[in-house]
């Protein structure tokens, strides 16, 4: 008889990280975090975790974690307090790369804030940082279970809209998946230096 396999969830903890990371180089080889190294990593997904304003979950399959999702209560101004709060660290990861990397440390800037330049957003919403799982796990509803989940918790604190980011070009099967969620474009925009983006939103 097949083993049936279950998933559950469980909210993130700082003890998780090392995982997180292994399965967003998994899942986000060739993004631009993922070009700054798991130490970049470990550290961001570290100061996401323990941050007062995220929701963070992680699906687990027999103790190990096969996926993860970050969202935020409030997207407008987040990146700005989190650094802010991190301070210390982000100024020694920002003089690192400002000799190491100098191009790197002007696209993170100039893409701390995703929204049009033409359309009018006032940022009033959640916000979905990253969701991601393991390759040999897909296609089996976790990255659903997780959605809702986060979902589930925004609405208990009091959320209304939920929002996301997605690239525009050659990712028909995200996009799919996140109408098929009850997300809608909301607007499509340019990130620093020439990244074409959707911002997809969902009233929960």
């Amino acid at each position: 008889m097949e083993k049936q396999t279950m998933y559950t969830t469980k909210k993130s903890t700082l003890l998780d990280v090392d995982q997180i990371v292994q399965i967003h180089h998994d899942t986000f080889e060739n993004f631009f975090l993922t070009s700054l190294g798991a130490d970049f990593l470990k550290f961001y997904y570290y100061s996401l975790i323990k941050n007062h304003e995220t929701v963070c979950f992680v699906a687990v399959d027999n103790d190990k974690i096969v996926g993860f999702s970050v969202a935020t209560v409030m997207s407008k101004g987040f990146n700005t307090r989190l650094i802010r709060s991190n301070l210390y660290s982000f100024g020694l990861w920002s003089f690192k790369m400002l000799f190491s990397n100098p191009k790197a440390l002007i696209r993170l800037v100039r893409n701390l804030t995703k929204k049009s330049d033409v359309i009018e957003d006032d940022e009033n919403y959640a916000e979905l940082f990253s969701i991601a799982v393991k390759s040999n796990q897909q296609k089996k509803g976790i990255g659903k279970i997780l959605l809702k989940e986060t979902e589930k918790e925004l609405k208990i604190k009091g959320v209304e809209n939920l929002s996301l980011t997605t690239d525009y070009y050659d990712n028909d099967a995200t996009i799919a998946f996140y109408k098929s969620m009850g997300y809608n474009i909301l607007y499509d925009f340019i990130t620093y230096p020439q990244r074409r983006m959707y911002r997809f939103i969902k009233h929960l």
